[in-house]
């Protein structure tokens, strides 16, 4: 499969998982640009650990991981700024 192919596919897919995770506090291109790395990713680990997949397994793969990487981005910011307000001021503690 060409590579040109497989790079819009997946900026797709973290165009999406973006806007499926909701918030719009970092925007469509950064949501592009984690979903191709969690693309170039998955590509990694299953060409280094030598696994021959079809091009079609291939790329369900890659958009799988470039649909997670932008989801538990958001969600470990939004879990981040959840603790924070739900922490007890310093003050409050004496």
């Amino acid at each position: 499969m060409p590579y040109v192919v497989w790079l819009i596919f997946v900026a797709v897919a973290g165009w999406a998982a973006g806007e499926i995770a909701g918030g719009n506090d970092y925007g469509r291109l950064t949501d592009v640009l984690l979903g191709l790395s969690g693309a170039l990713l998955v590509r990694f680990i299953v060409e280094s650990a030598r696994i021959n997949l079809h091009d079609i397994y291939l790329l369900l793969f890659s958009i799988w991981g470039a649909a997670m990487v932008p989801a538990i981005f958001r969600w470990s910011i939004r879990h981040r700024t959840n603790m924070r307000r739900h922490r007890a001021p310093a003050s409050s503690l004496r």
